[in-house]
């Protein structure tokens, strides 16, 4: 069975779900163990033994289309991230999306970019959407770079209730359109099957 694979330029996305491995596994958890990669996710640092952190983690992504969550892969094939689309509204077009680089090394170094931009073209491009959103915490300003570079816009501040507590965050949002006008349409696509 063949299963979507999406290339970019630094990453390739396949779906999360197929690399559930027991070696990637444990370095998810371990990214979930991690106090600052949490905080930026908003989130309390996992205490849970990895066989009940596992089996929480198999059921979530179990729950989400194995064509909306992927797992971000470096040139190497190490796991180093996620990225997912979620709260898809079917009737305007439009859904949210959240990323995650879990390797501290590969921050600030073009991977989440590169992720992104490769996941947005696929959802304009292969999904149909046509309005993206995503949130993140106000003082997140890495994390709000990336988002710019990638044509997202502040679209409204909001305070964020969180694992963490209430935090001020931001929205942003980007429509295809925009997107076409930050990267040329004419670029190959991104799509590619793999086995």
């Amino acid at each position: 069975m063949e299963s979507l694979c999406l290339r970019g330029e630094r990453v390739i996305l396949c779906p999360l779900q197929e690399l559930l491995t027991d070696e990637n596994l444990r370095r998810i958890y371990s990214w979930h163990r991690d106090q600052e990669i949490m905080f930026w996710m908003g989130c309390r640092p996992v205490r849970s033994s990895f066989a009940n952190f596992a089996s929480w983690f198999r059921c979530a992504v179990r729950k989400l289309s194995t064509e909306m969550a992927f797992g971000i892969i470096n040139g190497g094939g190490e796991l180093i991230g996620r990225i997912s689309c979620y709260g898809l509204d079917e009737a305007k077009k439009e859904a949210e999306i959240g990323i995650l680089i879990g390797e501290k090394g590969f921050w600030g170094k073009g991977y989440g970019q590169d992720a992104l931009v490769t996941f947005l073209r696929y959802l304009f491009e292969e999904v149909g959407l046509r309005k993206v959103r995503l949130r993140t915490l106000y003082k997140n300003l890495r994390a709000r770079r990336c988002f710019s570079r990638c044509g997202f816009q502040e679209s409204r501040r909001l305070t964020l209730s969180l694992e963490i507590g209430e935090v001020p965050g931001v929205e942003m949002t980007l429509s295809a359109e925009d997107f076409y006008k930050t990267f040329d349409k004419r670029r190959p696509p991104c799509k590619s099957d793999s086995s």
